[in-house]
């Protein structure tokens, strides 16, 4: 089955969740986190009768995880969370410190609420819908006229079924092709340290200006984007062979995630995303920034193409659904799914370019909300990863990076400026 039963005291993780339990740790929590800017102070007693609303017109996020004897399931929360207040180091792993705590944190100081996701909940278009009507709700209670517009959810109204079924197995087709096998891929060579604290670098440009720079090369900006950091990547890596270490893998990849309910029809609020892969190898020689961008460009649009993504859902609900996977004991699941997420994830990318696109919110809303921001903390294999949102003619990168090393941050916004789009750089 898809769907669940929201009246239920339970629900069974999504297809896509099922890895994060195993995968998240304090060093690489599995979580990703929505900001905005105000124009005005955050009133926290507004913004907890909003959270209070909206989670639980979210049942599907009224939850906490619990172990079950052959896999993990979400067990209904009683209590909606508590309004936090938002400090550097919060981005950490979800659920963390009790077994009943819950999966999303809500957040804000000054200007600035936030929402904190464990990707056991949802993906980055089921965590924007969410945090946007969050907003939308917050606003009203603040009197600000805001009316029912487009995809906003409205916590007077009751939840859609649909919202929270489990897409890939919905849309799961037994008989078809696995995806292909990919070998492992370069990653930076820093070590990084045994800590869970991370930093971030956001560059800010224009977003027309991104947009007629990549309309002029014939991509898309996600294109554009991925192209530039593979080149990044890739001039780390001629640094190290001109310094005598020679990397033992010379494939560049990135993990680019793809918003399914594009293709396939779906109102869920859970995960629904899959990845598109371009990728390059370095022992072919090196390649230039156009060269790679004509790479990437054609590899993309060729895996963006809902046959080839669906591939990827016939191998992980197929594995599932195998009886033997399906009486094995979880204690036994955690060792198999944790070998699985280091081989077919950190393993074979050599980061993360996760573009959320364009915040669409009503004109009311938007006199009141200044910027919004996403982060996605790097793990301790890829140690570097990228997330991109635009909003208004606003287009911005976050880097978040776990070492030292600044070369490719730099390299990357000074490319973009170099190309004539204009870039303010701030670093947190």
């Amino acid at each position: 089955m898809s769907t669940v039963h929201l009246e239920a005291d339970w629900l069974t993780l999504d297809n896509a969740a099922k890895i994060y339990p195993t995968a998240s740790s304090k060093l690489s929590p599995t979580v990703f986190r929505l900001s905005a800017m105000l124009r005005a102070p955050v009133r926290l007693s507004a913004l907890q009768q909003a959270s209070d609303a909206f989670v639980r017109r979210c049942p599907y996020f009224q939850v906490y995880l619990r172990r079950g004897l052959f896999w993990y399931y979400l067990q209904r929360h009683r209590d909606t969370p508590r309004v936090q207040l938002l400090d550097r180091s919060s981005l950490e792993s979800l659920p963390a410190g009790g077994k009943t705590e819950h999966l999303l944190r809500i957040r804000a100081r000054g200007r600035t609420i936030a929402v904190d996701f464990s990707h056991i909940l949802t993906d980055g278009a089921g965590g924007l819908r969410f945090f946007r009507s969050l907003l939308a709700e917050y606003l009203k209670l603040c009197g600000v006229q805001v009316e029912g517009s487009g995809d906003l959810l409205d916590p007077r109204e009751k939840p859609d079924p649909g919202e929270a079924e489990d897409g890939h197995r919905k849309y799961f087709d037994k008989g078809g092709p696995g995806p292909t096998h990919y070998a492992a891929a370069y990653h930076i060579a820093d070590r990084p340290p045994q800590s869970s604290y991370f930093r971030t670098i956001t560059g800010r440009m224009p977003a027309s200006q991104m947009l007629s720079l990549s309309r002029a090369e014939g991509v898309t900006i996600t294109e554009y984007l991925a192209a530039l950091y593979m080149y990044c990547l890739g001039k780390l890596y001629e640094a190290e062979a001109r310094s005598g270490s020679i990397p033992g893998r010379s494939i560049l990849r990135l993990e680019v995630p793809v918003n399914m309910r594009r293709f396939f029809p779906s109102q869920t609020m859970r995960n629904f995303s899959l990845y598109m892969s371009p990728e390059a190898d370095m022992r072919l020689g090196p390649y230039s920034f156009e060269e790679l961008l004509s790479h990437v460009h054609h590899r993309m649009r060729m895996e963006l193409d809902r046959r080839e993504l669906s591939r990827q859902i016939t191998r992980n609900v197929g594995a599932e659904l195998m009886p033997v996977i399906r009486v094995t004991p979880l204690f036994i699941k955690d060792i198999f799914l944790g070998w699985v997420y280091r081989h077919l994830s950190d393993r074979i990318y050599s980061g993360v370019l996760s573009n959320l696109g364009r915040v669409e919110v009503p004109e009311v809303m938007a006199e009141q909300i200044e910027s919004f921001g996403t982060v996605l903390p790097p793990t301790q294999t890829m140690k570097k990863c990228c997330t991109v949102i635009s909003y208004g003619d606003w287009l911005s990168v976050t880097i978040s990076s776990i070492v030292e090393n600044r070369e490719l941050e730099r390299l990357f916004f000074t490319t973009i400026a170099s190309h004539g789009v204009p870039v303010a750089v701030s670093e947190d």
